[in-house]
């Protein structure tokens, strides 16, 4: 007899604990649909139609993935000032970098035009200015310039950064 109420406690608590696991079933699966919803609207208003965008981004990813390419101008260039009665020398090692072996190869064309455009600019530099970092910088940029407006003059691909491999002040 014991044995029989306790089949039968353990058929109304399985009764009872079928419709109870339903509801909670019904309502998780509600919930995960509403939560999908929100999301799928959620993305649909803030992705919006960029495929201008898209395309751009694209482009980038592309242009991540091409290595640069380095070209050192040789020889050094070597400089000379005349600085308070006193000989000042200043000798520059300078490379240029591209992703575009267009842009290297015009420069190997027209190295000795470019060479002399740095020269130039080299000469024309107030020795104190060059000594400070921001000196350094300002004449790294003017170098980029000279570099790129030769190439551009000949319709030619530009370069992307000039670098001071060593730079030597006395």
């Amino acid at each position: 007899m014991a044995e029989e109420e306790k089949k039968d406690q353990e058929q109304s608590e399985e009764g009872e604990s079928k419709p109870g696991k339903k509801k909670i079933i019904i309502i998780a699966g509600i919930a995960l649909v509403a939560i999908g919803i929100a999301v799928g609207v959620t993305l649909f208003l803030m992705g919006g139609d960029d495929s201008e965008g898209a395309e751009a981004a694209a482009e980038e990813v592309v242009e991540a993935k091409v290595p640069a390419i380095y070209l050192d101008l040789q020889p050094a260039f070597l400089i000379t000032f005349n600085e308070g009665g006193r000989q000042r020398y200043m000798q520059i090692h300078v490379s240029v970098s591209s992703r575009d072996e267009a842009a290297i190869s015009a420069v190997e064309h027209h190295l000795p035009f470019i060479k002399s455009k740095i020269n130039t600019l080299y000469s024309s530099q107030d020795f104190d200015v060059i000594q400070t970092p921001e000196g350094k910088s300002a004449l790294r940029d003017q170098s980029l310039a000279t570099i790129n407006e030769v190439l551009e003059g000949e319709g030619e691909a530009l370069v992307e950064s000039v670098f001071f491999t060593n730079f030597v002040l006395q």
